[in-house]
Formats: C-alpha cells, structure tokens, sequence
C-alpha cells in the first residue's frame, strides 16, 4: 500500500472518531445549558464532562490537521487551515471559560477563513481573470474644479443670437451755466451689439450590451460627458478667441481694458492697484481671476530676502482669499503671470439657450454593428457688455 493511501486510511478512521465525539459533545453541551438555565449554573460532573471530551475534540483536530500537512506535497510553509464554526467555538477562550464555570454565556463572532484563504491563493494575472469580488461602480479619473461659469447671471434665451444696444462713447459737458447763457451739449452715442449663441458638444460610442448589462457604466459615461462639456465652456468663458464656432470670452480683444503693470510688482500689488483704477472709473470691482501657480506664489512670499516671516498668512492657517476686499477665483485656464479683474456683475452676462443635453441613437452603420451613439451638447453665448468694467493683463512688468 502507497504512502498516500495509508495516510488516507487512517485520515478517515479518525474522522470516523472525530464524528462520534462531535456527537458527545453536543450532548453534553446542550445538557450543560439546559442546567444553567434551569438551576443557574452546571454540575461539576457534566463541567467536567465537557471539558473533557473538548480536549479529546481538539486532540482529533490536531490529528488530522498534521495528517492533513503530510498529503499537501505542494502546500507551502505557514498556509492558513480553514477551520469549522464548531473547531473555532471550541478552540475559543469563551469557551474555555464556559467550561470552568466562569461564564454562563457565551458570543463567538465565526470568521469567514475559507474565503480569507481563496482570496489570499487567487493569481491574478491576464484578461480573463475572474476576480473573487467586484467592486460596485467605476473608480473615476480626474474631474478638474470648474470655476468660471458660476461667476455669471444667467439669462435664459431662445432664439440662436442676442442683439441690444451698448454705450460706445459718452462725452460729458454738464457745467454750471450764467442766466440767459447759452447751456453746453453733451454727446451719447451707441453701438449694436450682438451674442451669437454657439455650441459646444461632444459624443462617444458604446456597444448595445454595454448600456443593457452595466447601468453604472452608463450612468459614468453620461457624468463624464457632462463634465467634458463643463470643462471646455470653463475654457472658453475666459479664453474664447469670438471667432465661430467659439465664444468670446472675458480676455477675449475688445472685451477688457488693458492693464499697465508696475515692474516687480506682485500680484496682491496689481490687484491693489487696478481695484482702485476701477474705483475712479465707477467700478467696485469683486473678482480676481488668476492661475494656480500665481496665487501659490504669492502664499510663498516671505519677508527680506525669502528667509523671514510670510507676508500673506501663516503656513498653519488658512490663507484668506480676499486680498482688499476682492475675492480670488482659481482657474488653470488662466494665463500664468496674467489676471483678471473688475465688477464680474456688470462686465457680462451668460446667455444660456439650452442647458446640457445627453440623447443616445444610431449614427450611420451602428445599428448594424451593435453600437449606440452617446452625444451631450449645450448651446450658450456671452455677453461682455461693458469691457471698461475690467482689467486684464500680467501683472508685472
């Protein structure tokens, strides 16, 4: 008779054993709780009955766990042995305080180590790979802050253009006028302005399957849709050159004053500097559009040569993000060493025709090819009505 299979001979005589014994001591464990709960506590005799035949149980486990170690040629060392919810009971200290009397009750919270094990064993490797558990949902990449559009009223349009009237140049002559003198003329005159509504959109294709068995998917497909078109209009609110199909946006030419700046000036100076220009022309200007990088720069500015204190905040606090009064917005879109500034309120206004839009269909072949065609698009335009409300340019000369 080979190794293997006496091993397995006696392997299964003990668990033979192993089986009658599990029987006993079931037994003399449900009479063991059937005294405590009719008298308050156990004989000594049935105490000691069940303590012994636990450790006869535990000698069997240990048994057949050796026997166990011998028949796994390829086990490696240390390998966890999954153990039964009755094995883990028994070997608990609960339990060996049950049997001494010193407890009447007893909670043993079973772990799952057959699957521990499972998981701990899988190789995962391959595109077919059939992971022991999927994570609900997609672990989603990078969603960029979208901060310029909310900067803006907005006004709800339907027609594909805005046209209106601005003011192109207003020469003042009021003055204090003699009796019977001749009063002085001013001069208004306007000019059409016009915001053409544009489009901006995007689309992806999908198989029919996908959109059938994985609603997640779909559903993060749809958010990043919506987020792409988000992120462009950011773009295009400051940087849209006016020339269709684009916006024309805030550093748009013809849509700001030009800013003179200071040499060695620092960004908090210029802001200083045009929030009073502004002032003088009529504005309260309440926003200051500059890159992450700029602002970053200024929290880092120290005292002398860059070795003394922070001169805007504290490293372990919070730096505020007002300087004079006027409140910093961040954008990556912005030009670095270049910032906006003015009266965001009166310099323009969002003209927003359709809010974003995401529709699925067939386009071309793919109804013969099982894909489905997933387009979002929003169409809006805006308006910067008074240019002379805002500064834009460097900082720094």
């Amino acid at each position: 008779m080979q190794d293997e299979e006496i091993i397995k001979a006696v392997s299964d005589g003990i668990s033979e054993v192993k089986s009658k014994l599990q029987k006993q001591l079931d037994e003399a464990i449900e009479k063991h709780t059937a005294q405590v709960k009719d008298a308050g506590s156990a004989a000594a005799e049935v105490r000691s009955e069940v303590k012994a035949l636990s450790e006869q149980f535990a000698q069997m486990q240990a048994d057949l766990t050796a026997i166990a170690q011998k028949s796994s040629e390829g086990a490696k060392g240390g390998e966890e042995i999954a153990l039964t919810a009755g094995e883990e009971f028994v070997k608990s200290e609960g339990f060996k305080q049950l049997v001494a009397g010193q407890r009447e009750r007893v909670r043993i919270d079973v772990k799952s180590s057959v699957s521990d094990i499972m998981v701990k064993n899988t190789v995962i490797s391959g595109t077919g790979t059939t992971f022991p558990m999927q994570r609900p949902g997609v672990i989603s990449g990078d969603f960029a802050p979208v901060t310029i559009r909310s900067l803006f009223r907005a006004i709800p349009v339907t027609t594909s253009s805005v046209k209106s009237l601005r003011e192109d140049a207003w020469t003042n002559s009021a003055a204090e006028v003699s009796q019977g003198a001749a009063k002085p003329e001013s001069d208004l005159t306007f000019e059409e302005y016009d915001v053409t509504i544009q489009t901006v959109a995007h689309w992806i294709k999908v198989t029919n399957q996908l959109l059938a068995d994985a609603p997640a998917i779909v559903q993060y497909i749809d958010t990043r849709l919506r987020d792409g078109l988000a992120q462009r209009i950011d773009a295009q609110l400051l940087n849209g050159n006016g020339t269709s199909p684009n916006l024309s946006g805030l550093t748009d030419s013809g849509n700001f004053t030009v800013y003179t700046p200071t040499s060695s000036d620092l960004l908090v100076d210029a802001i200083n500097r045009a929030k009073y220009m502004l002032w003088a022309k009529g504005y309260q200007p309440d926003t200051v559009i500059v890159n992450p990088q700029d602002w970053g720069a200024m929290e880092r500015t120290r005292e002398g040569n860059g070795s003394g204190m922070y001169l805007y905040g504290l490293p372990g606090m919070p730096a505020s993000m007002n300087p004079f009064g006027v409140r910093i917005v961040l954008s990556a879109n912005m030009t670095v060493g270049n910032f906006w500034i003015g009266n965001i309120a009166q310099a323009a206004v969002l003209y927003e025709r359709s809010g974003a839009v995401v529709e699925m269909g067939y386009v071309n072949d793919d109804f013969a090819k099982n894909l489905v065609t997933i387009r979002a698009e929003e169409r809006l335009g805006l308006g910067v009505e008074k240019p002379s409300a805002a500064y834009y340019g460097a900082f720094t000369a």
